[in-house]
């Protein structure tokens, strides 16, 4: 659970027509944040023709965003700067340096490939890359999860009309350009994929581009002639649900208030977390999770995991229905065990396990063997699944600083095999759905780079984690 990451065999193409299917079968590429970016430039993104755009747009560093005259319709929101566009950006480095990094089995390309068939794999290109004598077919073969990455050391270039078709199942969402300079989307021509430039991106008017126009440095700018321009893809595989735990344990059942870790397969188009403080987001790459019917707050949202807090409104319940909708595709609906309290302590790994997401209290460092803590010395535990409080924040929103929303009931603390003191249980303030825990270590505790530390509550007993004791 990354709660504190959120709060954290060359084969040469002649002139024939179709490429044999043993290119090895390649991962998609992680665009994380930028997944939810139709268009994102570096210095500018500047658009004429009016028409419409569906995605998010984004600039940074530069700020400057010129939606013409009549301006374009964005279908999502526009970030000129800020730390959303930023964070992006940072992705965007990340994947264009993953994609370029590829490097099992790649088939070399050069010059135009217009005209061929290809099938999924790694295509290099060692020079510049053109769609020009014909249209480009990529043919997934029946396979809905194909992936194809072209690594294009200079330019990519499609000249007027020309196509990129889709077959066999091909979803554009799987499709990565991974371009050294700039990329130009020639007059009408009609693009599949994912354009990760390193410079800039030029769409030609009437271009239209199912996918996502990312420019790394410089400027991307779009001729709609009117019409539709860069389209977010959508996914052709439903997102699945497998389960939903405590996000601190990863045992079962949830408990209103607290954050819950929901495990499966297609549960977004990318990868994002949460970056202002709160209120939290509903929405993260285009996933979307409701929770007994209300939109959950979603600290971090990835394909395989989506981490969310269960809403307080579900409080009193023994079970209630959760369900994911990615890009408009909704998931199978799912149950959640509901109690009253379940605690589950966070480990620094994110595996319920090792090393406890507790920190000394007098000096705010964690708890390890670098700062233990010291025996009859304050540590602050750090969890969730503690149930209601007083003074309750809406779903969603900051626990509050004054006064403090504490617990109703008291959890009992063991570090190693003796009872501490709890001197205060509640909501950590300023956050969502984090619970603290201060106590005493007890004088009598042995010293240790991994004493246990566990909480209680009633017939519910939290996973281990360990701290440093000096």
């Amino acid at each position: 659970m990354k709660l504190f990451n959120a709060l954290a065999v060359p084969v040469t193409l002649g002139v024939c027509m179709s490429l044999a299917s043993a290119v090895a079968q390649q991962a998609p590429v992680n665009l994380r944040s930028a997944a939810s970016f139709a268009v994102l430039g570096g210095t500018s993104v500047t658009v004429t023709g009016g028409g419409t755009i569906t995605g998010n747009v984004g600039v940074f560093p530069g700020t400057a965003w010129v939606p013409g005259n009549p301006a374009v319709s964005v279908n999502g929101t526009i970030y000129q700067g800020g730390p959303v566009a930023q964070q992006a950006q940072a992705d965007l480095t990340t994947a264009f340096n993953d994609a370029a990094g590829r490097s099992v089995a790649p088939a070399t390309v050069a010059g135009n490939i217009g005209g061929l068939t290809l099938a999924p794999g790694l295509y290099k290109s060692t020079s510049s890359l053109a769609i020009s004598s014909g249209d480009l077919t990529l043919d997934a073969q029946g396979n809905a999860n194909a992936v194809w990455i072209f690594q294009i050391a200079s330019t990519l270039t499609t000249t007027s009309g020309r196509q990129v078709i889709l077959a066999g199942g091909a979803n554009a969402a799987n499709i990565y350009w991974q371009v050294g300079t700039s990329a130009t989307i020639g007059t009408t021509s009609s693009f599949q994929g994912n354009i990760l430039a390193g410079a800039s991106i030029s769409m030609l008017t009437g271009s239209r581009l199912t996918g996502r126009a990312l420019a790394m440095s410089g400027a991307v700018s779009i001729d709609t002639g009117g019409g539709s321009s860069a389209i977010l893809p959508t996914s052709n595989v439903a997102p699945a649900i497998i389960s939903a735990v405590n996000a601190a344990s990863y045992q079962v059942p949830g408990v209103a208030g607290s954050i819950v870790a929901i495990f499966g397969n297609n549960l977004s188009i990318g990868q994002s977390s949460a970056t202002v403080p709160t209120p939290l987001p509903t929405t993260l790459s285009q996933s979307s999770v409701l929770i007994g019917g209300q939109a959950a707050p979603l600290f971090l949202s990835s394909p395989s995991q989506v981490n969310a807090q269960v809403p307080w409104s579900v409080a009193g319940q023994t079970q209630t229905t959760y369900v994911a909708t990615v890009n408009g595709v909704v998931s199978n609906p799912q149950t959640l065990a509901l109690a009253p309290v379940a605690p589950g302590i966070f480990s620094m790994d994110a595996t319920g396990t090792g090393q406890g997401a507790v920190l000394v209290s007098t000096s705010g460092q964690l708890a390890s063997s670098a700062s233990p803590a010291q025996r009859g010395g304050y540590i602050s535990i750090y969890c969730t699944g503690l149930g209601p409080v007083t003074n309750q924040p809406a779903t969603g929103a900051s626990a509050p600083s004054l006064p403090l929303a504490t617990t109703l009931t008291t959890p009992s603390v063991t570090i190693g095999t003796l009872a501490a003191t709890v001197s205060y249980s509640g909501l950590a303030p300023t956050l969502v759905g984090l619970y603290q825990v201060n106590a005493v270590v007890p004088s009598a505790t042995i010293p240790g780079n991994a004493v246990p530390v566990t909480l209680s509550m009633g017939n519910f007993i939290s996973n281990v984690v360990t701290i440093a004791v000096q």
